[in-house]
């Protein structure tokens, strides 16, 4: 009889281990069909969502890391010289080129001396037709050089892209600020800062534009030249230097008589009344100088002294007598 309590007790707690293993399953299946729930509901991504990116060990971003192939920005810029038979047909037929293509004429600078012309003309075409115009225009005539020079500007134009974003987000700070002033110094003070925004925006979209515009059309300069006739080599002798010698007198004589026929009409204004005027004084000089060196009147001879009358003095002698007797 003392055993059966014992056996008792034992079932009893047998049952309450089993009934505490049933509970923490129900418990742990509860908590796994609300995790599922919550998946489905809102946890769930998409069919077609990206995975999430891959980092590295480094901690960057691998997926980021490898940039797509992204078109770049460059600047065609090129020179080429041709060598023509006439300077002015080919400059018209490259405009025509240039024109048909889609381009214009940025300058056109001709010099027309005979057979010593030249042409300059500066063009701007598409950036996709740059190679194929170049090639066209050398076949004007004979190429005699070429340069050809490209730029990459794709960073420069990421850079202003960002720059006029942040300015463009600053001018629209500023304004908002604006709008909510309420005192004259606030007001003044923040269209200030908004006109000084609104240049640097300004200033860095035409910056954009410019760059944009040398991208879209490349430039070309073309030379054309007409072939100058072969200089002739100096004649040496008595014949040829007797030739030149009269060409070089024929040449001074033209000088001398164009300074002359320039000289003549000063002579005439100026030179005679200078002329009467220095004839005149020096004739008045003559004059006053003859005036000065004329002897005056002559003053008559002095009267003769008579010799004393009577005999109280001595007697003269006479000429030829002696004075001892």
């Amino acid at each position: 009889m003392a055993a059966f309590p014992r056996v008792t007790s034992s079932i009893t707690v047998g049952r309450a281990v089993v009934a505490g293993l049933a509970l923490l399953i129900g418990v742990i299946g509860l908590a796994g069909c609300s995790a599922a729930e919550s998946n489905s509901a809102g946890g769930e991504a998409p069919a077609g969502a990206d995975a999430p990116p891959v980092v590295d060990a480094g901690g960057g971003d691998v997926a980021n890391a490898i940039d797509p192939v992204q078109e770049r920005s460059i600047i065609y810029t090129g020179t080429v010289t041709v060598q023509v038979e006439s300077v002015a047909p080919a400059a018209d037929e490259a405009i025509a080129v240039v024109v048909g293509l889609g381009g214009f004429v940025a300058g056109d600078n001709r010099t027309i001396d005979e057979g010593r012309s030249q042409a300059t003309l500066v063009l701007r075409v598409p950036a996709d037709q740059f190679s194929s115009t170049l090639d066209r225009l050398a076949r004007l005539g004979t190429e005699q050089s070429r340069q050809v020079q490209a730029q990459d500007v794709t960073e420069e134009l990421v850079d202003l892209d960002a720059r006029i974003a942040t300015q463009q987000a600053s001018v629209d700070r500023v304004r908002e600020l604006l709008a909510r002033a309420e005192t004259i110094a606030e007001i003044v003070s923040l269209e200030t800062e908004l006109t000084r925004r609104q240049a640097e925006l300004d200033s860095l979209i035409q910056r954009r534009a410019t760059m944009a515009g040398l991208v879209d059309l490349a430039t070309i300069t073309l030379i054309l030249q007409e072939p100058r006739a072969a200089e002739e080599e100096p004649e040496t002798g008595f014949i040829p230097g007797l030739r030149a010698g009269w060409k070089g007198l024929l040449v001074s004589l033209e000088i001398l008589l164009t300074l002359t026929g320039w000289l003549l009409p000063w002579a005439v204004v100026f030179g005679l009344p200078t002329l009467a005027i220095v004839l005149a004084v020096r004739r008045s000089r003559r004059r006053r100088q003859a005036e000065a060196a004329a002897p005056g009147p002559v003053a008559p001879p002095p009267a003769p002294v008579a010799p004393p009358s009577g005999g109280g003095g001595p007697a003269a002698n006479p000429p030829g007598g002696d004075a001892t007797s």
